[in-house]
């Protein structure tokens, strides 16, 4: 197998991304919200078939990073509302520092993005993109003709 193509590698593309969000989130929350948008933009890009990177892996890649790293912020929101905002609401929860939140937030959202990133990964390398991408290709000239409407009556 080549190690450019083994999911657990190029799972950590999920926690490395995430350590971008990781500095959105626990700087501002603009920048949170524009990283989210930035996700959307790379998930939108490949949805449309807008060529970001150089081959299809890469693409494929860059997709399920994304949409890792969207999950792994859902479930770590979740994992951080259901174990660890409970109790102790009364008391002085004591300070932590800018480093261990920095830290803390990078894993509660890394935590479920890379075995997520592993799965998808380990799907995408099942299959044959450039036989897709010739069939891709083939129904979009197909599909390419002159429109529906005739406009003889223009």
């Amino acid at each position: 197998m080549n190690i450019y193509r083994n999911p657990f590698i190029v799972g950590f593309c999920a926690p490395l991304y995430q350590l971008v969000a990781t500095i959105a989130i626990t700087n501002d929350f603009l920048m949170a919200a524009i990283f989210i948008m930035f996700t959307l933009g790379l998930i939108g890009a490949y949805v449309s078939d807008f060529p970001l990177l150089p081959t299809l892996y890469m693409n494929e890649v860059a997709h399920k990073t994304s949409v890792s790293s969207l999950m792994g912020m859902l479930l770590g929101l979740m994992l951080f509302l259901g174990f660890g905002a409970g109790g102790n609401e009364g008391s002085d929860g004591g300070m932590i520092s800018a480093g261990d939140k920095f830290m803390a937030t990078w894993g509660i959202l890394s935590l479920p993005a890379y075995p997520l990133m592993v799965f998808l990964i380990s799907g995408v390398n099942k299959r044959d993109l450039e036989a897709e991408d010739t069939i891709r290709k083939q129904k979009k000239k197909k599909n390419s003709g002159p429109p529906i409407m005739k406009r003889d009556g223009f």
